[in-house]
């Protein structure tokens, strides 16, 4: 599966490729971080780029990997010690079995939030109760303090993983966006401003020419 992944990414390279012509160093680097600076000469700049989309990715996975485990550690925690299944159930419904020991006292807190809604109302207590009670198959019972704090990590870890996975993501789409900047402003062919970095004296690093310019 991984072979042919490489194969589908590489086919659709070639193809943007071929779409863009010589002279679309930004869009190539948008396609893949790196690659337009590749084509320009600049292997160096080219490999940071890519490097960093590598790790990128990589951490993303991972990320990913650790947030799956821990849902699948929720969940089988809520099933064997506590009688319920949450996959696929709501977060609202996740968290509250966490923080009651059974659908019981969750149900006994429901009733005391109508009594203090409606204290004077019975019949608006009745519908409150009937309204957010828990009963039937969505009932559940922890079989001890230990496994109700366990499955309150797991959730949370499971979630907070998830949001790293996202987090990471997104720091792919700024790579591609710095890497098409920084594309178009190497790109002799293109109008707009550019940037240079040399050293007049190879030998001395403290020797360092920055050049800004504008093409027309």
């Amino acid at each position: 599966m991984v072979m042919n992944g490489n194969k589908t990414v590489l086919v659709v390279l070639i193809l943007a490729s071929a779409a863009m012509g010589d002279r679309s160093a930004m869009m190539r680097s948008l396609v893949l971080p790196g690659w337009g600076q590749s084509q320009l000469g600049h292997k160096t700049r080219g490999t940071v780029f890519m490097g960093v989309e590598a790790v990128t990715w990589i951490g993303a996975g991972l990320s990913y990997i650790e947030a799956t485990w821990q849902r699948d550690n929720f969940r089988g925690l809520a099933l064997q010690k506590a009688g319920i299944d949450v996959a696929g159930s709501t977060r609202r419904f996740q968290d509250d079995v966490g923080a009651f020991n059974s659908s019981d006292e969750f149900n006994t807190y429901i009733r005391q939030l109508a009594r203090y809604y409606y204290p004077d109302d019975p019949a608006a207590q009745h519908q409150y109760y009937q309204q957010y009670s828990i009963s039937g198959e969505y009932g559940w019972n922890w079989s001890g303090e230990g496994e109700r704090l366990a499955y309150l990590d797991a959730l949370r870890n499971s979630r907070e993983w998830y949001r790293r996975t996202a987090y990471i993501a997104m720091f792919a789409v700024v790579n591609r966006v710095v890497s098409a900047i920084d594309a178009a402003l190497l790109d002799p062919a293109q109008p707009g401003v550019y940037t240079d970095i040399t050293f007049p004296e190879p030998t001395d690093f403290s020797s360092v020419m920055f050049t800004i310019g504008a093409r027309f």
